[in-house]
């Protein structure tokens, strides 16, 4: 595989679109790690407002009653 990116690089080279297929490579790879980080902020936010919630709900159930001792 790697023998097949280097080739495809030469021909890239050799044809003087290397660096348009850089860039692109770049806007790719970029794209890619965006989405990522930007799903895996989503999933932190999503699974602590969860957790409180569930936090909230059980010091609910646990209170004692208002006219307790």
């Amino acid at each position: 595989m790697l023998v097949f990116v280097l080739i495809l690089l030469l021909l890239a080279a050799a044809f003087g679109i290397l660096a348009v297929v850089v860039k692109t490579a770049l806007i790719i790879a970029l794209s890619v790690t965006l989405a990522v980080i930007f799903l895996g902020a989503i999933a932190y936010y999503y699974g602590r407002y969860r957790f409180n919630r569930f936090r909230r709900e059980v010091e609910r159930h646990n209170l004692p009653p208002a006219g307790a001792p």
